[in-house]
């Protein structure tokens, strides 16, 4: 009797949860945070929450798993604003920073983020900036078709503990840092934008993960900078950060301050520091440093085994204080690195189209398009074969 009488009760529970309800919210012209949160913390599996107009908030919500987050007009910080600190700590490590919105403590999967702009802040609190979506251990999840605009640092973040997640359509825009992060392993990213911020564009920061037809343009950091140190580490010295597997795809960079992607290992990475196994297919154009460069600065860094297949021309190769670098131009080498091996189409860059001075092991086909200039290559460790060809081929 015991077993069929719980049967029947999970049966019935199946049943109940079958079905989905949309719950549509309305502004309460005032910090909407407080609606919102106890609308989420109702919400059954499979529901959706719909915030329908303008809303603002001043407290962190905090978003379970397994639901639909539509957002049909905006959502922004406002100036006088309470917010959690919220991200990543370690043993040395502590990546927390003001958030306005994350997933609930432990990490959620299967949630659904669309529509609207959300507006970010200049307010800062204390040393730290806001970070406006910053998730830090969400998996299996799907954010598409919005935009984040204005943010005092970075706008939407995938954290450390992110995993097979599928972001489609975003836009980052205007952040004082950056727009679009990546920290996490094995995410999909598909026509995302990353524009006009403070710093780099995106920072991918991250393992297997991989980027479709993304574009980062005119930001004061490179349009992709990939700084292979562990975010939030100095406590009290630096920790090196694993950069492995990613795949960028039929990418851009163009109009950046710093170059259009940045492999870059400093001084300042810290002990652990990789960069390795990274296929990168690009466009790269009329940026002021180097159209693709990789940097290693950090005696125990590794900068090995990466693929370009790339596009680089009208790139400045210049320093910050606008003299020409002896590194950057099209693709461009600074410190000690090996096997970078694909193939390069580079014409018209300011230095150096190819510069290998100081990497080894290398096997890249440059390819002189008809009607240019010789590629200008330095390399002391051979491995590089130029190949012409027309347009018409």
């Amino acid at each position: 009797m015991k077993r069929t009488l719980l049967l029947l009760l999970a049966g019935l529970a199946c049943s109940l949860n079958s079905y989905s309800v949309e719950i549509i919210l309305t502004p309460s012209g005032g910090d909407d945070a407080l609606l919102i949160q106890n609308t989420l913390d109702s919400i059954l599996p499979g529901d959706t929450l719909v915030l329908q107009g303008s809303f603002s908030i001043a407290r962190t919500i905090y978003l379970p798993s397994d639901f639909t987050w539509m957002l049909e007009g905006s959502l922004a910080l406002l100036e006088d604003i309470d917010l959690d600190r919220v991200g990543f700590t370690g043993p040395g490590v502590d990546a927390r920073r003001p958030t306005g919105i994350t997933e609930k403590p432990g990490g959620a999967t299967n949630i659904e983020m669309t529509g609207g702009t959300y507006y970010g802040s200049d307010i800062r609190d204390g040393s730290s900036s806001v970070r406006f979506l910053n998730f830090v251990s969400v998996t299996n999840s799907y954010f598409h078709d919005f935009q984040v605009l204005e943010g005092s640092d970075d706008g939407f973040t995938l954290g450390p503990e992110s995993r097979y997640n599928e972001c489609r359509k975003l836009i980052g825009s205007g952040a004082k840092g950056n727009a679009l992060t990546d920290k996490g392993e094995y995410n999909k990213w598909y026509d995302c934008i990353a524009e006009d911020c403070g710093s780099d564009g995106w920072t991918p920061k991250c393992r297997y993960s991989e980027f479709y037809r993304c574009i980062g343009r005119r930001n004061a950091g490179p349009g992709f900078g990939c700084f292979a140190r562990l975010d939030g580490s100095g406590n009290p010295v630096d920790l090196g950060e694993i950069i492995v597997g990613n795949k960028f795809i039929a990418c851009e960079a163009y109009e950046n301050q710093r170059g259009g992607f940045s492999f870059n290992i400093a001084s300042t990475s810290g002990e652990g520091s990789i960069i390795r196994d990274n296929y990168i297919q690009a466009l790269c154009y009329d940026n002021q440093m180097q159209g693709v460069g990789f940097r290693n600065k950090q005696p125990s860094g590794i900068i090995e085994n990466n693929e370009v297949d790339i596009i680089v021309f009208g790139n400045l190769g210049l320093k910050d204080d606008g003299t020409l670098s002896s590194y950057a131009g099209g693709l461009g080498v600074e410190g000690e690195i090996s096997g970078i091996t694909g193939s390069v189409i580079g014409y018209k860059n300011g230095g150096y189209d190819v510069n290998l001075k100081s990497a080894t092991q290398c096997s890249l086909d440059v390819y002189q398009p008809g009607g240019q200039l010789q590629p200008v290559i330095n390399t002391n460790s051979g491995g590089v074969t130029v190949l012409g060809f027309l347009c018409t081929d």
